[in-house]
């Protein structure tokens, strides 16, 4: 088993990355630009466009594991082969870290017949009258 780590600092939103199938170049590896999770965004872009940093492909085989901060930039490549590449990405942000793009969306209904428990556990997710079963999770993609 491979890990890959790359984390430093104080880490509070956390992913744990394992493939289901060797990733190869052809199935869409995950590419990182490492060191950018120190950094903001737009100094982690600028650090790419100049050529300082570059997007490096991450080639896993099964079992193997990459623990990393999410806030390092990344993105997924184009699979062009005609299987699916399952990847299993497992997220941890500290509790007070509120990401709306990875919430749990509770009807109000529901909440109110939940365990103290449960309720617990939920406490900093949405909880509404309705929820939009359309909204999606959305990314934002960049052309380097």
């Amino acid at each position: 088993m491979t890990v890959v780590l790359e984390a430093a600092g104080l880490a509070f939103p956390l992913a744990v990355n394992f493939p289901l199938i060797d990733v190869t170049p052809q199935n869409g590896p995950f590419e990182v630009a490492r060191g950018t999770h120190m950094v903001c965004k737009d100094e982690g872009l600028r650090r790419i466009s100049s050529g300082q940093s570059s997007l490096e492909p991450i080639f896993l085989t099964t079992g193997d594991l990459m623990i990393r901060d999410v806030r390092g930039l990344h993105r997924g490549t184009p699979n062009t082969t005609d299987k699916p590449r399952p990847m299993v990405v497992i997220g941890y942000s500290r509790k007070w870290l509120f990401r709306p793009e990875v919430s749990i969306r509770i009807l109000k209904s529901i909440w109110e017949n939940l365990t103290s428990r449960s309720r617990h556990m939920l406490r900093h997710n949405l909880v509404g009258e309705s929820i939009d079963w359309e909204a999606r999770e959305t990314y934002q993609s960049f052309s380097y």
